[in-house]
């Protein structure tokens, strides 16, 4: 009897040492999962030191936060103008083009429609955004830009435009949208933010690839 009980004891103790060793194994591989998702949405976003430049570049791609986050250090007298890049996706159904509809957004905030300037043709990627923002700047005589944009997009974009501006005088800095839904700490919450992510590591993946 005093075996069998014994035994049963040291049964318990095994099965509770397991038990906590697969507990411990569990939270472990929680946080390791939990640190790399909050690692990969923070890998995303860079932001150069704002400073005053001849412009400031609204990249297109939401309903609006962009331009407001323009507007408010083109308020702050950060930028003479703003620049608005219009894309492919400029038919938005709402009896103006998506750049107009930035562009009004900006001029009920008090921006000059004088000082804000749309680049030519209808960009279809980041690339093509920087491209036809070299020109117009090149045009303007605009010496230094602060391109915004949303914050999951930075990373992407400041390495597409120091490319592309890398032979020229025109100095690029770029910043996040600050008030934006997308965040280290909760992106992987919503499905959006899952699409966000992917779809800017696929993409960043095509770059390194073609470098």
């Amino acid at each position: 009897m005093n075996n069998a009980a014994s035994n049963s004891t040291q049964n318990s103790k095994s099965l509770l040492q397991g038990c906590l060793i697969f507990l411990l194994v569990i939270l472990v591989v929680f946080i390791l999962v939990w640190v790399g998702l909050i690692g990969a949405g923070a890998y995303l976003i860079v932001g150069d030191r704002v400073k005053p430049v001849d412009a400031i570049v609204v990249l297109s791609g939401d309903e609006g936060d962009r331009v407001e986050e323009a507007i408010k250090w083109y308020e702050k007298g950060y930028g003479k103008y703003l620049v608005i890049t219009k894309t492919h996706t400029e038919d938005i159904g709402e009896g103006q083009t998506y750049s107009e509809k930035l562009m009004r957004i900006a001029i009920d905030a008090g921006v000059p429609a004088d000082s804000m300037f749309v680049t030519a043709g209808e960009s279809s990627s980041t690339i093509e955004e920087a491209m036809a923002v070299k020109v117009l700047a090149k045009q303007r005589n605009i010496t230094s830009l602060l391109v915004i944009t949303a914050p999951y997009h930075t990373r992407r974009t400041q390495m597409i435009f120091n490319r592309e501006f890398k032979d020229s005088d025109i100095k690029v800095l770029v910043h996040p949208v600050e008030e934006s839904w997308y965040k280290p700490l909760t992106w992987y919450l919503s499905p959006q933010g899952w699409r966000q992510t992917l779809a800017e590591y696929a993409s960043l993946l095509l770059i390194w690839f073609n470098a």
